[in-house]
């Protein structure tokens, strides 16, 4: 009974974790079952995706779309205790692939090694000239237990997290402002604080990055964001993400770039300008 209450706490350890490393919490959505949410659940996906990582990473790139492939690890007290019975590192990959009428889907399909078969996935359609989101939904199957989601998106003025990487990717703030993302129906407060320039290790190389910080904001009527993010863009013109650190609690998830291929769409407005100076 003991041995099972630790089982179900360190999965619920993982969860956490994998909430904050992806998030901007792209894994923030793991954490809020049980909970009326607008949008579609059920145990099948709302959509057709696809969550084999080599045939994704394939149609991504077929599509005229950007593939980076990632590393997710645990860290912290918290995060070594959860890898006692659960995995705590793996593989990822973060897709860009253009749509008409200047559109962009984004997905984030995680897998590990250890548990075949395992997945989570988080995917949003993003309009290109707002760098809002139109639609959003996730897919995952943990331990066999399979759910998914599907959710349309009526206010031009929401940020989710997918929409949220893309715009800092490209449209970074150059002080502290503040955000408020959207996540199925739940709004939460937060500071972005611009980080300059900084030397990161980044799969056993060091390199230049841009990076940004994001923490909770008092006020406003948002729900409160207890987490921490650090996300870095390569310094050159296609400001890969190379590196996302999470922090919720005494658990620390760090995601790494480890390769990158195919084609960077900067938005059209970003474009645009590069192309008159």
């Amino acid at each position: 009974m003991h041995k099972r209450s630790i089982q179900n706490r360190s999965r619920r350890l993982l969860r956490a974790g994998i909430a904050c490393v992806v998030a901007l919490g792209l894994f923030a959505t793991l954490t809020v079952a049980g909970v009326d949410e607008p949008g579609t659940a059920s145990d099948q996906p709302a959509r057709s995706v696809c969550t084999e990582p080599i045939q994704a990473a394939q149609n991504a790139t077929a599509d005229g779309g950007e593939v980076v492939r990632l590393r997710w690890k645990l860290t912290g007290f918290l995060g070594f205790l959860a890898g006692l019975f659960v995995p705590r590192s793996g593989d990822a990959l973060l897709t860009f692939v253009p749509l008409p009428e200047n559109r962009v889907k984004i997905e984030f399909l995680v897998t590990t090694p250890k548990r075949e078969g395992d997945y989570y996935l988080y995917g949003a359609e993003v309009d290109e000239r707002t760098g809002s989101p139109i639609a959003v939904w996730s897919s995952e199957n943990i331990k066999d237990r399979r759910k998914s989601y599907e959710a349309i998106v009526e206010d031009p003025q929401t940020i989710d997290y997918a929409s949220a990487i893309y715009r800092l990717r490209w449209h970074g703030p150059d002080q502290a402002s503040l955000m408020t993302i959207w996540d199925r129906g739940r709004s939460y407060n937060t500071e972005i604080e611009p980080l300059g320039t900084k030397k990161r290790k980044i799969s056993g190389t060091r390199m230049q990055a841009r990076g940004y910080v994001i923490r909770g904001a008092k006020g406003g009527e948002g729900k409160p964001f207890d987490d921490k993010i650090w996300l870095y863009f390569a310094q050159d013109d296609r400001s890969t993400p190379v590196e996302i650190v999470g922090k919720r609690g005494l658990i620390r998830a760090r995601i790494e770039m480890v390769g990158v291929e195919g084609e960077a769409r900067a938005p059209i407005a970003k474009a645009a300008r590069a192309n008159s100076r």
